[in-house]
C-alpha cells in the first residue's frame, strides 16, 4: 500500500511539472530576450515534499523547491499550481532568474499560467549589471511590462555596514515601469536623490535598460556663457542606423554666433572603417587688416574624415582629411587646439621583414604670424627590409629607399631620390663585452627648383646634385653588475667609433628635415645626430658615455647617464648652440630617480664642453603620497643661431601641479603653466575639485587662459561635470570670458 502511493506521488509530481511546462515556456519568449531557451525543453523540479488536491485541483510543492527550465531558475520556499484557474503561486523567498542575466526577487509572486498577468508583493530586480530596481509591489501586464509601484532605481551598491542607508544615488518615483519588449525603463514623478536628499525632480523620465548597448535618442547636452559665443547650448542625438553604422547629429545655437550645424558619421566595414565629422556656421569672422581687426561674415566650418581599409593580408589603404576654414574656428568651438592640420592618403604593405609605404600629405598652418609656407608632399615612398639574423657575416643586412616630392607655390620645389644598404652585427664575448658593428653606403639625389639659400638669393634654375656617403660605427660596452642584500649596482661603460669621410653639406640642397636640432642623451650614439638626411654628419669621433643604475628588489631604482663626443677633425656644419658645434661637444646625461611610490623624478640635461653654463635643462618629477602630490616640470633651452644667422629665443617654461586626496572620495588640485622667458608669462592655471564614487563621479573646474588670439577672448572659465552610472555624463553650462570681467 506504501508503495502505490508512493508511486502515485511520483506521479503526481511528475504532473506539476507537465503543468508547470506550459507557463514557463510560454514565458521565454523571443520577444522578451531574444533567445527563445526554454521553449520545449523539460522542467526538472525539486522539492522536499509535494502534494496534490484532486478536490481543487492544486498541485503544491514545498521546501526549498526548484523549478528550472532552461536557463531560466525559479526558487522558492512554497510552489503551487491550480488546474481550474491556471494560476502559479509562490511564496517565501521567491527568486527567479532569468536567462538574460536579471534576477527577481519577492516575498510572493502571483502569475497566470502564459505569465502574461501577475502580482508580485515587496519585489527586488537585480539587472545583470548590478543596478537594482526595489517597489512595495510589482504587476506584470501584458507579457511585456514589469510596473512597480512606490519604486526606487539605482545602479549604486549598497553600504556594507549598513544596507538600510540610501545609495550614493537613487530615482524615486510614483511609478517604474519596465518594457521588456523595446527595453525601455520609464519613470513617472521621478525624483533624483543623491544621499537621500532630493536634487532634481522630472515628471517623466526614460532611459534603455542595461540590456541595450546603443540606440538612437538624445545624448548628453550641453551649453554656457561666453564672451566669444554668448549664451549657447550643444544638443546631440544619435542615431543608430544599423549594426554598422551611426550618426550623431549636433547642433549648436548661439546669441552671437546664430546656429551651427555639425555631426559625425561612423560606419565599419568588413574590411575597414570610415568617421566623417564636420561644422558649418554663417557668423562674422574677425581679421587683422593693419588697421585694425574687423569683422565680417562668412561661412565657417571644419571637416574631420578618416579612413582605414585592408586590401588583402599584406596590404592596406587610407586616408585622412583635416581642414578648417580659419584658424580660430577649432578653438572657438572647442573641438581641437592643434597648430597643424595634416591631411594624407596612403598604401602601406607588410610582407614579413618588408615594408612599403607610399603617402601623399597636406599641410595646414593654423599658427598666426607664421610666415613660413608648408609644402604639399606629393608623394613620399618609402621601402624598408630586412634579411635574417646571422645571414651575412653573422650579421644582419637592411635596405631602404625612399623618394620624396616637396612642392610649394611660393619657395623652392624639391624632388630627391635615396637608397642605402646597411649592415649590423652584435656579439657577446664570454667575459661579457658587449660588440656592436654597423655600416651604412648610401647615395642621394635632389632636383630643386627656385631655391632660396640662407643668404636670401634665389636660384631661379633648376639644380640637380647627387651625393654619395658611407659610414661605420663600432659600439663596445661592459655592463658590469653586483649584488648587495636587496640591491642590485649596475655599471656600463660604453664607446663608440664613428668613421666617415668629411662632408661639407651643400648649401645646393635644401634643409627640408635637419633644421631642428635636440642634442642630448637621446641621440648621443647615433650614427648621426641630425634629425633627417638632408644633412649629413661626416668625419671621424669617439662617443663615450657611462651608465650606472641601483635597483631595490622591492621596486625602487636610481639610474644616472653621462655622455659626450670628440671629433677628431674641426669642421662642422652644425649650428652654434647646438651643442655639437665644436671639436668636443656639450655633456649630455639624464638621472631618474624612483625610491619609493612617492617620488619620481627624471632629469635630463646639457652643459657646455667648456663652461659647463646650462644649455639645457629638462626636469619633471612626482612627489608626494595621494595625500599630497606635488608634480611639477620645467625646461630651458638656450637660443641657438639656425643657418642665415637667425637668432631665437630661449626657451623657458616652468608647470607646477599640487593635488591631494582630501578623503577616499574628495581630492583637490591646482595647476600652474608659465612661460618664463623674458616676453613670457602665465599660460594656463586651473583648479579642480573631484568627488568619486564607484557609480557616481563629480567635478568642479575652474581655469585662466592666458593665450591670445584674434577673435578669440580668453579669460576665465567655470563649469561642473558629473557621471551618473548608466545615466551618462552631464556638463553644467560653463561661465567664461567676459563673464566674469576677465576679457584680455
Amino acid at each position: 500500500m506504501n508503495s502505490a502511493r508512493s508511486f502515485r506521488r511520483l506521479l503526481l509530481s511528475t504532473a506539476l511539472a507537465c503543468g508547470l511546462a506550459v507557463p514557463m515556456a510560454r514565458a521565454q519568449t523571443p520577444a522578451a530576450d531574444g533567445t527563445g531557451q526554454g521553449q520545449g525543453q523539460p522542467v526538472l523540479l525539486y522539492a522536499d515534499r509535494v502534494d496534490y488536491d484532486q478536490d481543487l485541483g492544486i498541485v503544491t510543492a514545498r521546501g526549498q523547491v526548484e523549478l528550472s527550465q532552461g536557463a531560466r531558475l525559479l526558487l522558492a520556499d512554497t510552489v503551487s499550481f491550480s488546474e481550474k484557474t491556471n494560476v502559479v503561486t509562490a511564496s517565501g523567498n521567491v527568486s527567479i532568474l532569468e536567462p538574460t542575466g536579471e534576477v527577481l526577487f519577492a516575498n510572493y509572486l502571483e502569475l497566470t499560467d502564459d505569465m502574461s498577468r501577475g502580482f508580485v508583493d515587496q519585489v527586488r530586480i537585480l539587472m545583470s549589471d548590478n543596478s537594482k530596481f526595489a517597489a512595495l509591489e510589482g504587476e506584470r501586464l501584458e507579457g511585456r511590462y514589469t510596473r512597480m509601484e512606490n519604486a526606487v532605481y539605482s545602479p549604486c551598491e549598497l553600504c556594507a555596514e549598513d544596507p538600510s542607508r540610501p545609495p550614493i544615488w537613487q530615482i524615486r518615483a510614483a511609478r517604474i515601469t519596465h518594457d521588456q519588449e523595446k527595453r525601455d525603463v520609464y519613470y513617472r514623478d521621478a525624483t533624483l536623490e543623491v544621499a537621500g536628499i532630493p536634487i532634481f525632480w522630472l515628471p517623466f523620465f526614460g532611459h534603455p535598460d542595461p540590456t541595450v548597448e546603443r540606440r538612437s535618442g538624445f545624448l548628453s547636452p550641453g551649453g554656457g556663457i561666453s564672451s566669444d559665443l554668448g549664451t549657447y547650448a550643444r544638443l546631440y542625438y544619435f542615431f543608430d542606423i544599423d549594426e554598422s553604422k551611426d550618426f550623431t547629429l549636433e547642433v549648436t545655437p548661439s546669441t552671437k554666433d546664430g546656429l551651427l550645424l555639425g555631426g559625425e558619421y561612423r560606419q565599419r566595414f568588413a574590411t575597414g572603417s570610415i568617421t566623417a565629422a564636420g561644422s558649418a556656421v554663417y557668423t562674422d569672422r574677425a581679421r587683422d587688416t593693419g588697421a585694425g581687426v574687423v569683422e565680417k561674415k562668412e561661412f565657417r566650418g571644419h571637416i574631420f574624415a578618416t579612413g582605414r581599409f585592408d586590401i588583402d593580408e599584406q596590404w592596406r589603404w587610407g586616408f585622412d582629411l583635416r581642414r578648417v576654414t580659419d584658424n580660430t574656428h577649432l578653438l572657438r568651438y572647442d573641438y581641437s587646439t592643434e597648430d597643424i592640420l595634416a591631411s594624407r592618403a596612403f598604401v602601406e604593405q607588410f610582407d614579413a621583414r618588408n615594408y612599403l609605404s607610399i603617402n601623399v600629405y597636406d599641410f595646414q598652418d593654423l599658427r598666426p604670424g607664421n610666415p613660413e609656407e608648408e609644402p604639399v608632399v606629393l608623394p613620399m615612398v618609402t621601402y624598408a627590409a630586412m634579411g635574417e639574423p646571422g645571414g651575412v657575416m653573422g650579421g644582419r643586412w637592411s635596405a631602404d629607399a625612399g623618394f620624396l616630392s616637396l612642392l610649394r607655390s611660393n619657395g623652392n620645389d624639391t624632388r630627391r631620390v635615396s637608397g642605402s644598404l646597411g649592415w649590423r652585427r652584435d656579439d657577446v664575448t664570454g667575459f661579457g663585452l658587449v660588440s656592436t658593428v654597423q655600416a651604412e653606403a648610401r647615395t642621394d639625389g635632389y632636383w630643386v627648383s627656385n631655391l632660396r639659400r640662407s643668404d636670401g638669393t634665389v636660384l631661379d634654375d633648376d639644380k640637380v646634385r647627387f651625393r654619395g656617403f658611407t659610414h661605420a660605427d663600432w659600439t663596445v660596452s661592459y655592463p658590469l653588475a653586483r649584488q648587495d642584500g636587496t640591491v642590485q649596482t649596475l655599471l656600463e661603460p660604453l664607446v663608440m667609433l664613428s668613421v666617415a669621410p668629411n662632408i661639407s653639406n651643400s648649401s645646393n640642397i635644401p634643409n627640408e628635415d635637419s633644421q631642428d636640432i635636440e642634442f642630448d642623451y637621446t641621440n648621443l650614439f647615433r650614427a648621426s645626430r641630425y634629425p633627417g638626411i638632408d644633412r649629413l654628419e661626416g668625419g671621424q669621433r669617439l662617443t663615450y658615455g657611462m651608465k650606472a643604475g641601483f635597483y631595490g628588489f622591492s621596486g625602487g631604482s636610481s639610474t644616472l647617464f653621462l655622455g659626450q663626443s670628440h671629433r677628431l677633425q674641426g669642421d662642422t656644419d652644425f649650428p652654434n648652440g647646438s651643442g655639437l658645434r665644436r671639436r668636443t661637444s656639450d655633456v649630455v646625461g639624464k638621472v631618474e630617480l624612483t625610491p619609493s611610490p612617492w617620488l619620481d623624478v627624471s632629469y635630463s640635461f646639457r652643459l657646455d664642453s667648456e663652461t659647463l653654463a646650462q644649455r639645457l635643462h629638462d626636469v619633471s618629477g612626482v612627489f608626494g603620497p595621494s595625500q599630497f602630490r606635488v608634480t611639477g616640470s620645467y625646461i630651458y633651452l638656450d637660443k641657438q643661431i639656425q643657418d642665415g644667422g637667425l637668432a631665437t629665443r630661449n626657451r623657458e617654461e616652468l608647470s607646477l601641479g599640487v593635488s591631494s586626496a582630501l578623503t577616499d572620495r574628495w581630492s583637490v588640485g591646482v595647476s600652474h603653466r608659465r612661460d618664463l622667458a623674458p616676453d613670457g608669462g602665465p599660460v594656463l592655471s586651473s583648479a579642480t575639485l573631484t568627488y568619486q564614487e564607484e557609480c557616481l563621479t563629480f567635478q568642479l573646474v575652474g581655469e585662466r587662459n592666458y593665450t591670445r588670439r584674434i577673435g578669440i577672448d580668453t579669460g576665465d572659465r567655470l563649469f561642473f561635470r558629473v557621471v551618473l552610472k548608466n545615466l551618462g555624463e552631464f556638463l553644467s553650462p560653463s561661465l567664461s570670458g567676459s563673464v566674469f570681467g576677465q576679457q584680455q
